[in-house]
């Protein structure tokens, strides 16, 4: 099965259990690479790997990097429209996982036709029997009172795919959350007092993933380590409440880990210029060089001003780096985080900014005290 996908000048393509993208060429851009042209329809290779290997693709910046499952950042192409590589990449994947949950489905239908069918002719060879010998009737019964055998589910909750156990799924585009009537027998879950809307369930999986990520070694900021427990902490440099909390937690730091997962949902590109030294530099080198992007001589506690870090030499290092940070924006969404700084404990709770304040009040909160909410 081939299906392809274009978007723009990109062309996505799953062929062979192979899946590569290309991007057309335009005869500007070929002369202005001094590159022979020879029709619209010329392309230039931008991958090709197996399906079965499929990374996630993260856009960050200016270029699409791709995470394989050992969560090596490797980046694949540069240019102000790798959003519209990602988007048609994105389509071709959800079209091929369409057409197979589709054949899935018919499938399944089918069985279930043909199960029902059976069951149905012998339901009515019973009774048509039972009715033919007892009945006081001189006359063969010419209909049938048999009760519905089989009950397909209808509606768009036969046709959703199947989602892995514990992770959140969003309605689809058009579908109620409520019932046709007005009515439902589950009552919709309340709001949480503080705001995180990602299932009680689901946060408690978090600190084994987390901590899995901090394990790596590229995507995070070791402030503390040694200690109990642990707080994990998507912050922005840029964020005014990052910039007076920090004190806080560097002070958190010495009663927990205290472990940082730089993010630019705030400074977005004047973010990312800040925190790529940041990322670039050896892990046990990191918590120094993010202590000093808070310092008073830097700027940056002004509120909306960020510190300006020297330049990466190693442009592979910088990639790498960037790809991190892109890597934990992806999480910072799919964890539905309200905003930054967000704190996080190793049980799964939110921890409170108030909480922070106090190295008291956080061992009081993370040995199961009070302090919910803001």
């Amino acid at each position: 099965m081939t299906v392809l996908r274009r978007e723009g000048l990109f062309v996505a393509e799953i062929a062979g259990g192979l899946l590569s993208a290309r991007r057309y060429v335009t005869q500007d851009e070929a002369k202005s690479d001094e590159k022979p042209f020879i029709s619209i329809e010329a392309s230039a290779p931008i991958f090709v790997i197996p399906v079965r290997q499929t990374p996630w693709f993260v856009v960050h910046g200016d270029g699409l990097y791709a995470q394989n499952a050992h969560d090596a950042l490797t980046p694949l192409y540069r240019g102000e429209d790798a959003a519209q590589l990602l988007r048609c990449i994105t389509d071709l994947l959800t079209t091929v996982e369409s057409k197979f949950s589709i054949r899935r489905i018919l499938r399944d239908y089918g069985h279930g036709i043909a199960s029902a069918f059976l069951a149905a002719i012998l339901v009515v060879g019973a009774s048509f029997a039972y009715d033919a010998y007892t009945s006081s009737s001189t006359h063969l019964l010419t209909t049938v009172d048999a009760h519905p055998v089989f009950h397909p589910e209808t509606g768009i909750a036969r046709f959703t795919p199947t989602e892995p156990a514990g992770v959140p799924r969003m309605p689809a585009p058009g579908m109620r959350t409520d019932s046709p009537t007005g009515t439902s027998e589950q009552t919709p879950a309340s709001v949480p007092a503080d705001g995180w809307s990602l299932p009680v369930s689901v946060r408690a999986e978090l600190p084994a993933r987390l901590s899995k990520a901090a394990s790596r070694g590229l995507f995070t900021v070791p402030l503390s380590s040694g200690h109990a427990r642990t707080i994990y902490v998507f912050a922005d440099p840029a964020c005014p409440n990052c910039q007076r909390m920090e004190r806080h937690i560097e002070t958190a730091a010495g009663t927990v880990n205290v472990v940082i997962f730089p993010v630019t949902i705030e400074g977005r590109e004047d973010s990312l210029k800040t925190l790529t030294p940041v990322m670039a530099l050896p892990e046990a080198e990191r918590p120094a060089a993010w202590k000093r992007l808070f310092a008073a001589d830097t700027g940056v506690g002004v509120p909306g001003s960020t510190a300006v870090s020297p330049a990466v030499s190693d442009e592979n290092q910088a990639e790498t780096a960037r790809g991190a940070i892109g890597v934990n924006e992806v999480a910072f969404r799919a964890y539905r985080l309200p905003g930054t700084p967000w704190t996080i404990s190793d049980d799964g709770r939110y921890v409170p900014q108030s909480v922070l304040s106090s190295p008291a009040a956080l061992t009081d909160f993370l040995n199961g005290g009070g302090h919910d909410g803001q």
